[in-house]
């Protein structure tokens, strides 16, 4: 009789391990499809990652692509056509032939002809008529010509870059002659008569910058070449 309750016990004993085993293995087999789930999802990011930073690259990419082609494009014709007048200087003016500059002798004796012709009376007191008398009596004559068209300039004289004894002054309506470019100095008439008078002065220089014209003759003399040259150079004393 003890042999049965003792069996019953194995029994139950022996149907309580088998589910306590069951029950362990439906835990191990639920936990195995979530740890393969938790190890797939960082795979599953990192591609959304990659694709996110794809298009934080493409900007960069394109801006390099982008100054690759405006530093690739071609200069326009206009870009060449400015590059290439800059690179062009301007050509100095070219005495014609036949015909050569003053020399400074003969503008120094144009100059000394003046201190005498300020005492004459007579004189025109019209600046570019004064400044043309004054030519025709040291034997330099030349068509008459406005102060307005002698700044523009004649075929009779050559623009000059340094003054010298003799050469014309000349500003928009006003021409003299100049008697000493050390000193700056000039002959002309104004309207209180014949005078020498300082070109830098605060009056001629409110009335702008003046330009500077130089005789030319005919007959040019034996290697006078440089002519040109020789209009750029200041005097030398």
């Amino acid at each position: 009789m003890r042999k049965q309750p003792l069996f019953a016990l194995g029994l139950c004993a022996a149907a309580l391990l088998g589910q306590v085993s069951s029950t362990l293995a439906n835990q191990a087999q639920t936990s195995e499809p979530q740890s393969a789930a938790q190890q797939s999802q960082p795979t599953g990011k990192q591609p959304s990652s990659q694709k996110a930073q794809a298009p934080r690259q493409s900007p960069q990419t394109g801006r390099q692509a982008s100054g690759q082609n405006v530093q690739a494009a071609p200069p326009s014709p206009q870009t060449v056509k400015s590059s290439s007048q800059k690179a062009q200087a301007p050509r100095p003016p070219v005495i014609p032939p036949g015909y050569r500059l003053l020399t400074l002798n003969e503008g120094r004796a144009i100059a000394r002809g003046i201190a005498w012709a300020d005492d004459e009376e007579g004189l025109s007191p019209d600046c570019s008529h004064l400044v043309h008398k004054l030519y025709e009596q040291a034997g330099y004559p030349y068509p008459y010509a406005s102060s307005t068209d002698l700044y523009r300039g004649t075929g009779q004289f050559f623009r000059a870059r340094y003054a010298h004894p003799g050469d014309l002054v000349v500003w928009r309506g006003h021409v003299g002659i100049i008697v000493n470019p050390r000193e700056h100095s000039f002959f002309s008439t104004t309207s209180s008569g014949t005078r020498i008078e300082n070109y830098r002065s605060a009056y001629w220089r409110a009335r702008g910058y003046p330009r500077f014209f130089r005789y030319l003759m005919k007959s040019p003399l034996k290697g006078s070449s440089g002519a040109t040259e020789a209009a750029n150079r200041p005097p030398q004393h």
